[in-house]
């Protein structure tokens, strides 16, 4: 008699299982996971494991040390980061969360849905981590610290077995279809037995490492699906596959009827290279965060005593004191000490005007050092810093942003359910009923599987895709992920960061005032001496107005950061900076709403230069056609009240907010994805968050490092123009594919009653359904921007 554990779910002979309680398991390690859950009160995770079944619990002899791993909170309490082993779905994690949050000791949990990587913050003196380790595998699962080397050694091996699977498949297939294109043309003039028998051997040589090599995958996910009582594509295709082969080779020895390992190597082959788009787009999204992390690990300049040396940041010490100098990016949160500083903070609050950075004021990371030199004490750890929190979050975001579920798997399982079935009454009804040869009964129910085998229906998503990502590219538009294509069509709002998306990173002038009297090439040296953005775009008007450079020599040079230049050139005091900055020096100015750079000698002003933001070139363009396609608009800014209203006027924009932190960025976007699917442009480390919550995350090339890893489409050519193409080719390519699923299910609609009334036989079956291919790829080919 067959039973099922009552902890696994496996079917097992009775007379092997073990009886406890009047409940029956196939191993000490089921019985005794059952039994802790039973006494917990978690009998609720056999309801939510529903049909899923476990793999038998088996129990370490020894826990691992994984002491070295574990870091210090700044209150003291422990933390660590598991990869936890085992977890097959929803259910698993929901019983992982329960054990481990109900035990003492443990303050905080985090499990990550997609990579099962678990952050745990624990009591050392209540819990130990070999406790935390031993409570996990008590509940079958096991654990072990995550490594980020590690994980991605693992994730870097399954890349290239993918790929060298993908590469035989199409080297085998390439030449398998020279040699049908010789047995089709000889179907139709004639041709001898041996020639034919010789390249019907010739097809199963090259047909059996596509399906057995390249094919193994399908096998291993149609076993994993049938154990679990369900059907996918993949046990469609692999039976289907597997009936012709085995049909083709009982056709090949006993030189009866015709052979198709054409068409077994050509389903594999196309289906697989969906398959590898979909592995490689996961590994791409799980490792971003720990690519981050080592891209932003670095070194500081940390005072030990008699000089200022560098020191890994992630040793640095609350206390210690870090010197900045001009170009440096700021890792750890502090407090000036001494100096003067002009910061660049847009990438974390959207601001275009640098920021003075004085004695007492504070410093946050994830800035940049434009101009001066300042000591500043480090009031955080590496880890606690503005930069590391942001980090954090992007972890936890990216378990909540799951993809959609595509159109052809939730129509997967019924369809295979479907066509097997309709040839298994095929061959019933053929052979029981009509009468028919097991011979005639058989070839007709594998031209049921054949002609209705799901090649097109399987291609209809990657084939259009993969022409998508391609056109792309060649409009330099680069698509992270190709499901992402399919989100991008379905938004219907688009939020925009400002600075840096719809105006331009770099001020442009506004008024430029020069006085008769002023000397071009004076002023021209003089502004060169600051390495300022602001001075930078001075000199170069300047140069381009005649101005030379004189190398003129320049006495007592004082650089005030985020105020100006003072110098004596001949005995004559020149001043350049801001109004602030001349006022202070006994110099009145007018009022400027914009940021600028007034020049004065002698105490007379000479010149000014006001500077504005200015729209990107294509804001306008891009803003119209998305009014037009009545998507809901909406700018979220760090910048000021005034700049980012007036861009909001000029664009007819009526939905804004300015002043915005990253985090404000984020719960916007997160209240927004609750009626709508959110587009989010941004470029700046403020915007990674909101990019992670967004449906639909897009950066320019331009961007911070973070933004670009933050988000599923990158346009490389900088511009709005590609944003409106890259929405156009993904509403397009969403089109064609739902054209393409239509075909493939109206194809086996019409062509499955024939096949099951026996009017077509194997051989016209394989050219029907690849000319199903065709027309599924040639369609693809359509998709335009």
């Amino acid at each position: 008699m067959i039973m099922k554990c009552e902890h696994c779910r496996l079917d097992y002979k009775q007379a092997q299982m073990i009886e406890y309680k009047g409940k029956f398991f196939c191993c000490k390690g089921c019985e005794s996971v059952w039994e802790i859950l039973h006494e917990s009160g978690l009998d609720e995770f056999y309801e939510k494991l529903g049909n899923q079944t476990l793999n038998p619990i088996s129990f370490q002899k020894a826990m691992k040390n994984y002491d070295e791993f574990i870091t210090q909170t700044k209150e003291g309490f422990s933390e660590i980061y598991l990869m936890i082993h085992g977890i097959e779905c929803a259910a698993c994690i929901w019983l992982n969360e329960k054990i481990l949050t109900q035990q003492e000791g443990i303050l905080e949990l985090d499990i990550n849905h997609l990579s099962h990587k678990a952050r745990i913050v624990f009591d050392g003196q209540s819990i130990s981590l070999t406790q935390i380790l031993k409570l996990i595998e008590s509940i079958g699962y096991k654990a072990s610290a995550y490594d980020a080397s590690r994980a991605s050694k693992k994730a870097d091996l399954l890349k290239r077995e993918f790929y060298s699977k993908l590469v035989v498949a199409i080297a085998c297939v390439m030449n398998i279809m020279w040699i049908a294109v010789a047995k089709y043309a000889g179907f139709f003039s004639g041709m001898d037995k041996d020639t034919k028998d010789i390249l019907n051997f010739a097809e199963f040589i090259l047909c059996s490492p596509v399906l057995f090599y390249t094919g193994s995958h399908f096998y291993k996910s149609a076993f994993k699906t049938l154990k679990m009582r369900s059907l996918n594509m993949d046990v469609l295709v692999i039976s289907g596959a597997s009936l012709a082969y085995i049909y083709s080779l009982w056709a090949m020895f006993f030189r009866v009827g015709e052979v198709y390992f054409d068409s077994v190597a050509m389903i594999i082959c196309f289906v697989f290279i969906g398959k590898y788009l979909e592995m490689f787009s996961k590994k791409r999204a799980l490792d971003t965060l720990d690519g981050l992390n080592d891209f932003l690990q670095n070194e500081v300049l940390v005072f030990n005593g008699k000089e200022f040396a560098p020191k890994q940041v992630q040793k640095v010490c609350v206390g210690d004191r870090i010197l900045l100098k001009t170009g440096d990016k700021i890792l750890i949160d502090g407090l000036c000490l001494r100096g003067e500083a002009s910061i660049d903070s847009s990438s974390l609050n959207g601001e275009n005007t640098p920021q003075l950075v004085q004695k007492g004021g504070a410093i946050f990371s994830a800035c940049i050092v434009l101009d001066g030199s300042v000591e500043y004490e480090a009031t955080k750890l590496y880890k606690d810093s503005k930069l590391s929190q942001i980090i954090g979050l992007l972890e936890l975001a990216s378990a909540k942003k799951a993809k959609l579920e595509s159109l052809v798997n939730s129509l997967a399982a019924y369809f295979s359910r479907a066509v097997l079935c309709v040839a298994f009454v095929c061959f019933a009804f053929w052979f029981f009923y009509k009468e028919a040869s097991f011979e005639l009964s058989l070839v007709n129910a594998i031209s049921v599987l054949i002609i209705a085998c799901p090649c097109a229906l399987a291609l209809a998503t990657p084939v259009s895709n993969l022409v998508a990502l391609g056109r792309a590219l060649k409009k330099h538009i680069l698509f992270k992920s190709s499901s992402v294509i399919e989100d991008l069509s379905k938004c219907d709002c688009v939020a925009f960061d400002k600075t840096g998306i719809l105006t331009k990173v770099q001020l442009e002038l506004k008024e430029v005032f020069l006085d008769k009297s002023l000397n071009l090439d004076e002023l021209y040296n003089f502004v060169k001496l600051s390495k300022h953005p602001i001075s930078q775009n001075i000199a170069l008007y300047l140069k381009e107005k005649g101005a030379k450079d004189l190398n003129l020599s320049f006495e007592k040079l004082s650089s005030i950061q985020a105020k100006g230049l003072s110098a004596f050139f001949k005995g004559e005091l020149l001043l350049g900076g801001s109004s602030r900055f001349l006022q202070e020096n006994g110099i009145l100015t007018k009022e400027f709403n914009h940021t600028h750079f007034v020049f004065a000698k002698k105490g007379k002003i000479l010149a000014f230069f006001e500077f504005d933001s200015v729209l990107r070139e294509g804001a306008k363009e891009l803003i119209a056609y998305l009014k037009k396609e009545k998507k809901e608009l909406i700018i979220l800014s760090g910048d000021n009240q005034k700049a980012v209203e007036k861009i909001a006027k000029e664009l007819k924009i009526p939905n804004f907010k300015a002043s915005c932190l990253p985090e404000d960025k984020m719960r916007f976007v997160e209240d927004l994805s609750k009626n709508h699917r959110v587009l989010f442009v941004g470029d700046g480390v403020n915007d990674a968050l909101a990019l992670k919550y967004a449906s639909v995350s897009m950066s320019l090339k331009e961007g911070s490092d973070l933004a670009i890893e933050s988000s599923d489409v990158l346009l490389l050519k900088n511009d709005l123009f590609s944003l409106k193409r890259a929405i156009i080719l993904a509403k397009n390519t969403f089109k064609i594919i739902k054209q393409n699923l239509a075909f493939s299910l109206l194809y086996n609609a019409l062509t499955l009653p024939l096949a099951f009334l026996g009017m077509i036989n194997p051989l016209f079956a394989a050219i029907s359904m690849s000319f199903s291919s065709i027309i599924v790829v040639l369609n693809a080919l359509r998709i335009k921007e």
